[in-house]
């Protein structure tokens, strides 16, 4: 089993099984929390230390800093440290991708030769942006507070032969909204009738193609109202093959 595997086995096993006893610990990191408050998405990457010191009575490697997104990177001084050495994790916090409060982790994977033990770190934090998080997300304003993130779908062919099509709907208000979709007959569609505060759900829809020659060109426009209120509609197309 290579690195890697290992590796992720260790992770799924301490999700699953919780923190490791405190007296196995192979790694000190007396901060292992850090905040940077408030920061503009636009400020720039922002450099945090996590100073460490191997607490055990035997050389300690590590094996590697895992981190669970691109925003929030690390590396180690030394890989391997002697008994009661002292190093210190760099960590790269690049805040440009992300909005609103941030909890963001770091797992280093450490080793003795005899037990492999895991330690955190993290940072946290609010990213301020001068859009919403619906706008980032969803570039496409329908009305109403309504948002997707393209005006016109592209149908496209499932497992089972069907001609399908699944357009992500966000409601960037405070409210709950009603919603109503309407298409032709040849649309069967898949609607939600409400979408929660700030939350997504999926339209979803299949064409029927039955009749269709291998080659046409389709496009259907559907109709959609928020709270009663018609806005921009939608358009899915494609080619039947």
């Amino acid at each position: 089993m290579d690195n890697s595997r290992i590796i992720t086995l260790l992770l799924c096993l301490s999700l699953c099984h919780g923190a490791w006893a405190q007296g196995s610990a192979l790694l000190s990191f007396p901060e292992p929390e850090q905040h940077v408050d408030t920061v503009r998405f636009d400020s720039g990457t922002i450099t945090l230390s996590y100073p460490f010191k191997n607490v055990s009575k035997k050389s300690v490697t590590i094996l590697e800093v895992h981190s669970n997104c691109g925003c929030f990177t690390g590396e180690v001084s030394s890989r391997v440290l002697a008994p009661g050495a002292q190093a210190v994790l760099t960590a790269s916090f690049a805040p440009e991708s992300l909005h609103g409060q941030q909890s963001r982790h770091l797992t280093v994977v450490a080793s003795d030769g005899t037990d492999t033990i895991l330690s955190s770190v993290s940072v946290k934090g609010y990213v301020l942006r001068d859009q919403s998080e619906g706008e980032i997300r969803y570039a496409e304003n329908l009305g109403m507070g309504l948002r997707t993130d393209v005006p016109v779908n592209t149908l496209r062919l499932d497992a089972f032969g069907d001609f399908v099509f699944s357009i992500p709907l966000y409601n960037d208000t405070d409210s709950p909204m009603q919603l109503e979709v309407q298409a032709s007959p040849k649309v069967k569609l898949y609607a939600p009738s409400t979408i929660g505060p700030h939350s997504r759900e999926d339209l979803r829809g299949e064409y029927d193609a039955l009749w269709k020659r291998i080659g046409t060109e389709v496009e259907e426009t559907l109709t959609i109202k928020v709270n009663g209120v018609k806005v921009a509609p939608l358009r899915i197309k494609g080619t039947i093959k």
